[in-house]
């Protein structure tokens, strides 16, 4: 099946790789569902996002965008450069990166397939659907909505109490940097400044994580049914990579059930 993107004209934009340290390894960001691989890039075909693409991991790049992706071929469409020299060494290279953000989260993939094609009458590059790709979210996190006829839980221990001794609370929404949750537990104090170690959130088909919050804030928000409560924001602390996976996971999902409806 082949979906095609319609040009507009935006600001250039350089992206450039991630260099990930030695506590940070790149597997912790990596996808590899192909159903989630595709989601991603037919999101960045739709908004017309600019790609930088280094040839081999050069420092010579090319600017481009996805035109078309076929899933039938497992190959994409991509702008031709203006710099046939740097075209050329593309059409030569081993390793093609691409660098570019959706949603303000850093995508990063390789391919290793690459040949020059006609689409729409132009010149243009032909590369296979990668096999995995990253999802970099670390700073100004995406936050997603939790399913309102199914929120997810978080479990709270009970501080000076028996290990079996714990809370349930209803997040709000979700990201890799903290969660949202309605304020109205009786023993349960989230006044800023509070922190709370080995909470678990099960994730839906993804997994369980367990993480330290510390309560950033609270205040009064009416939800949908009418009902005023007190919604408190709170902060992952020192949240382990693996975990962070998981979330990303979670909210790529849920954007891909919330497109289809």
């Amino acid at each position: 099946m082949l979906h095609t993107s319609d040009q507009v004209t935006e600001e250039p934009t350089v992206f450039t790789p991630t260099q990930f340290s030695r506590e940070e390894m790149s597997e912790n960001f990596r996808i590899h569902s192909e159903i989630d691989i595709l989601f991603i890039l037919r999101g960045i075909m739709q908004t017309n996002s600019l790609i930088t693409l280094y040839p081999d991991y050069a420092s010579d790049f090319i600017l481009t965008s996805i035109l078309a992706i076929d899933t039938n071929k497992k190959e994409m469409v991509i702008d031709y450069g203006i710099d046939d020299k740097h075209c050329q060494k593309a059409l030569h290279s081993k390793a093609l990166v691409f660098v570019t953000t959706q949603n303000r989260v850093k995508i990063e993939f390789v391919c290793d397939q690459i040949r020059k094609i006609q689409f729409d009458g132009k010149d243009a590059f032909a590369v296979n659907i990668p096999k995995s790709l990253l999802r970099i979210q670390r700073r100004n996190h995406f936050r997603i909505t939790t399913p309102i006829a199914k929120p997810l839980k978080c479990v709270i221990p009970i501080p000076g109490k028996d290990a079996s001794a714990k809370a349930e609370v209803a997040l709000l929404d979700i990201s890799c940097g903290g969660i949202a949750v309605i304020d109205h537990h009786p023993i349960i104090d989230f006044d800023p400044g509070m922190i709370y170690s080995d909470c678990v959130i099960a994730l839906p088909e993804i997994g369980t994580i367990t993480a330290t919050v510390q309560v950033k804030n609270t205040y009064e928000i009416t939800l949908r049914n009418g009902q005023n409560c007190m919604r408190a924001g709170c902060q992952f602390i020192e949240l382990a990579a693996s975990m962070e996976a998981m979330i990303q996971r979670y909210i790529i999902k849920q954007e891909q059930i919330r497109k289809i409806k």
